[in-house]
């Protein structure tokens, strides 16, 4: 009987090995051989070291504001954007690209100032707003970095542009006397600039991941999710158009970042 069970014994731990082995590799094995999977199956052993390459890439998704100064003030209001863009980096260097778009109103329906011998407006916006686009490219250096919080000041050059359709106004007096006006010509005004742009990162991390998704790549990367606050300011100059229009703009944006990070063992 106690031969028996020494038999017995000795079988179950051959029998439990393989799985001992398993758990200390971290990952199970489908052919009996500890530590081995198809190429296929083969995930990150839980107690591996990973390290992180030095490039990541994302993009970012947000709204924020913009508000014009100086002469570009006195014919626009400031208006609501939305934002969407791309960045990259290797070691502490930033590089980004994005673009604002929004809908300003004017501060003046007669932005030429035409008028008629009476003082009638022979001009006038057709539109209620005006749309707005803003695009720039900026490289950055990340000047502080700690365990949640980035802080990324760039510089760059940023193209804007104002378009809006204008009408063309005829003015006349009925059999009563009455004023009235008639539209006439429509056509689509444009004033745009190159220029530059200054802003800062600030990015707060939210989460951080390690996934293996095949349609991001072979091999497994580190996704990291951060609150984004950007704070900017543009110059441009629209002298080449009439009303001369120039000056800054201060805004700021808010925007969801998504980067991956490549890992290696």
């Amino acid at each position: 009987m106690n031969h028996l069970i020494h038999h017995l014994a000795a079988a179950a731990l051959l029998a439990i090995m393989p799985v001992l082995a398993t758990a200390q590799t971290g990952y199970a094995s489908l052919d009996g051989n500890a530590g081995q999977k198809p190429a296929s199956q083969k995930s990150t052993p839980a107690d591996a070291i990973l390290v992180s390459s030095d490039y990541d890439y994302g993009i970012y998704l947000g709204a924020g504001g913009v508000f014009p100064t100086s002469r570009t003030a006195d014919y626009f209001k400031g208006c609501a954007v939305f934002q969407i863009g791309l960045t990259g980096s290797y070691d502490n260097f930033r590089l980004k690209t994005d673009v604002h778009f929004g809908q300003p109103s004017f501060k003046q329906s007669n932005m030429w100032d035409v008028k008629d011998a009476q003082g009638h407006d022979l001009l006038h916006n057709s539109n209620a707003d005006a749309s707005y686009l803003g695009w720039s490219a900026q490289v950055g250096y990340t000047v502080w970095q700690g365990n949640r919080v980035a802080v990324t000041p760039n510089v760059g050059c940023y193209y804007s542009k104002y378009s809006w359709d204008v009408d063309s106004l005829k003015w006349g007096v009925d059999e009563q006397g009455k004023e009235f006006y008639q539209k006439g010509k429509t056509w689509k005004e444009k004033k745009h600039s190159w220029g530059f742009i200054a802003s800062i990162d600030i990015d707060i991390q939210l989460s951080s991941t390690v996934t293996a998704t095949p349609f991001l790549g072979n091999g497994d990367k580190r996704f990291t999710s951060s609150l984004r606050i950007s704070p900017f300011i543009t110059y441009a100059n629209y002298s080449k158009h009439t009303p001369v229009m120039k000056g800054c703009t201060v805004g700021f944006t808010v925007s969801y970042l998504g980067l991956l990070r490549s890992l290696s063992m």
